[in-house]
């Protein structure tokens, strides 16, 4: 007949234990308590800001929406204080912002590239 081994902490374990147990209610804890992310907030307000002002909704509809999309998102979740959530969407809508103005760039780029083309073979056969 087997016996069954009780496995108890012994004293130098006890302390061990309840120290990481301490460690992991700290960076729980620590991880519910972000600060507030007003620089990112500031920084993709005027990054949506700006896009609108250079035009790009003509050009990139698709991503100027999502931006202004991700900063209403991101503002509203700061209001309810989940600013990780807040952080993310607010970083994501300044790379939203800032790729349809890239958008944009390219598009006039490549229709005045065009222009200069067309103009060049009209020149030329004239």
């Amino acid at each position: 007949m087997r016996l069954m081994h009780v496995h108890r902490l012994s004293f130098p374990q006890a302390p061990r234990s309840i120290v990481l147990a301490g460690l992991m209610v700290l960076v729980v804890g620590g991880c519910a308590t972000a600060p507030p992310p007003t620089e990112q907030l500031a920084s993709a307000k005027a990054a949506v800001d700006s896009a609108a002002v250079d035009g790009a909704p003509a050009y990139a509809p698709t991503e100027t929406r999502l931006a202004t999309d991700k900063l209403a998102a991101a503002q509203k979740a700061a209001a309810t204080k989940d600013y990780v959530l807040a952080r993310q969407l607010a970083e994501e809508s300044q790379l939203d912002a800032q790729l349809s103005v890239r958008k944009m760039q390219t598009a006039k780029s490549s229709k005045a590239a065009d222009e200069a083309r067309k103009a060049a073979t009209t020149g030329g056969t004239q």
